[in-house]
């Protein structure tokens, strides 16, 4: 009795999941679409806050001097490095802002993007991570996208960079991050949507009218908090989702750093999945997992029939992520294969970030540590 009614609630679990990655899929496709450029090309300051970066950021500059159309000014903000972050990044050209010391109540990140925002002259501001690598079209596909949907705020689903064993099973990890954040969807009032700090194209009005980094100086997922300010402030939103307009390697520093790294961003990313997005989810997991738990099962039992539908749907289901896995990153067809345990590492990263919500631990990230306001919260 216990296997059956594991074998159909998994089996109603995929047939939701099914569904909801089904409409995520063809929303991410329509945000994939090229736009015509616009008329005039505006003046856009990309800013880079940047802590103890020298090791990322040659790849990044490389990449935004080539950039056509160039931005007008490239502004990194040398939040106190130890490793000659400022100096790299001014032999590159680059203009160099050094903000005060942190001040109480602020996240590290914020604090640097609202310093670059000061000094910023242009009339779009893209904010970006010194992790990142810039396609050199990217820009202006950003700014025909904001352009084209009136959009006051562009940001970009990234394409991941996979240089080692465990980064190659990233896909169906990053895929649930998508439906959880129900990539794609339309943005409006109280609902969540897609969005990410790496890639943040704004109008300087509607930054300044949504409050600006300012406003969420001790949110952690503040790329998210942003969105959600612009679009509940009667603003849009718009994605783009092209493979290798941004690319990015997370966390090259190794799997503890990953999971240590995703552990404090869910803190506040969970919570912007809302409950539509939450069950989405539940019931993408509950597949992901319950299909392996499902066929061990049937196998223990001896059950030929019921172990050969579920071995069946095991490498359906890896076929499927194979093929979906691709707006997400240029990772290996075999990667799928272990999709349980990018989904068990989602679920206890999900696991531990709770916890630290409900304890409110400190956020520590680059030897920093930043005590949250009560009851959580919290971008370093």
């Amino acid at each position: 009795m216990i296997v059956w009614a594991l074998w159909l609630a998994t089996a109603a679990a995929g047939s939701a999941a099914l569904a909801a990655a089904w409409r995520r899929l063809r929303a991410l496709g329509r945000a994939g679409r090229s736009d015509p450029p616009p008329a005039a090309w505006p003046r856009v300051s990309l800013v880079v806050p940047a802590r103890d970066e020298a090791h990322n950021l040659p790849r990044l500059l490389a990449s935004v001097a080539r950039l056509e159309p160039a931005p007008a000014e490239v502004i990194v903000v040398d939040d106190h490095s130890r490793d000659g972050t400022g100096d790299l990044a001014r032999a590159a050209g680059a203009t160099v802002v050094v903000p005060p010391p942190l001040p109480a109540g602020w996240l590290g990140k914020s604090w640097a993007c609202a310093a670059g925002a000061a000094a910023a002259t242009g009339d779009l501001l893209l904010f970006t991570d010194a992790d990142t690598v810039h396609g050199p079209a990217s820009l202006g596909r950003a700014v025909a996208r904001l352009e084209a949907e009136r959009a006051d705020l562009v940001s970009v689903v990234p394409t991941h960079r996979a240089e080692v064993w465990w980064e190659r099973l990233q896909g169906a990890f990053h895929l649930l991050l998508l439906l959880a954040c129900r990539a794609g969807a339309p943005a409006t009032r109280g609902k969540r949507r897609f969005s990410i700090g790496q890639y943040l194209l704004f109008r300087r009005d509607a930054s300044r009218r949504a409050g600006g980094h300012e406003a969420v100086r001790d949110v952690i997922a503040e790329d998210l908090a942003l969105a959600e300010r612009v679009v509940d402030g009667g603003g849009r939103f718009a994605l783009v989702a092209a493979p290798g307009t941004l690319e990015v390697r997370m966390y090259p520093e190794g799997l503890a750093a990953f999971l240590r790294g995703w552990r404090r961003s869910f803190r506040d990313g969970m919570r912007a999945a809302g409950a539509g997005g939450g069950l989405e989810l539940v019931a993408a997991i509950g597949w992901l997992l319950g299909v392996p738990l499902s066929l061990a099962a049937a196998l223990a039992l001896g059950a030929g029939p019921a172990s050969a539908a579920w071995a069946a749907a095991y490498v359906a289901t890896a076929l499927v992520l194979v093929r979906a896995q691709r707006v997400v990153g240029e990772l290996p067809w075999w990667g799928p294969l272990a999709f349980p345990a990018a989904a068990l590492a989602f679920v206890g990263v999900s696991a531990a970030a709770a916890i630290d919500h409900v304890r409110n631990a400190p956020v520590r990230w680059r030897g920093r540590t930043v005590a949250l306001p009560g009851g959580g919260g919290g971008g370093a």
